[in-house]
């Protein structure tokens, strides 16, 4: 499980992310990354120093919820073992977002697609 503090809950925020960040496209999963700027929305309570973290999976991906929890939780997984090991930057709102090609992957390629996401968004640490 992701620990509370990296997790993005609440719909205004998902609204701030989806307004002021910006795409990055995989094969397998989309992310949407903004850096957190404290002074735009003080009101919310954003530090600089802030990560939260939101994962997507829509009807669209499957209509089997069973197959959208499967996905949510391996990229869940994967991001919680990234923050164990410090490789994701600080600051920043994350929403990865599964596309359909997501269902029936195995755990190493949903791995591969998100770490290049989160890569070429310039998130992650070596």
């Amino acid at each position: 499980m992701l620990p509370r503090e990296y997790r993005l809950t609440r719909m205004k925020d998902y609204e701030v992310l989806f307004k002021e960040g910006r795409f990055v496209g995989g094969e397998l999963v989309t992310a949407k990354i903004w850096k957190i700027e404290p002074e735009k929305y003080p009101r919310r309570g954003y530090a600089a120093g802030d990560l939260k973290i939101g994962f997507i999976v829509s009807t669209k991906v499957s209509k089997s919820a069973v197959k959208r929890n499967r996905i949510k939780r391996q990229m869940r997984e994967i991001v919680r073992l990234f923050l164990q090991k410090g490789r994701i930057k600080t600051g920043f709102m994350v929403a990865i977002i599964a596309k359909p090609g997501c269902v029936g992957k195995e755990y190493q390629d949903v791995e591969k697609s998100l770490a290049d996401v989160i890569r070429r968004g310039r998130i992650l640490l070596q």
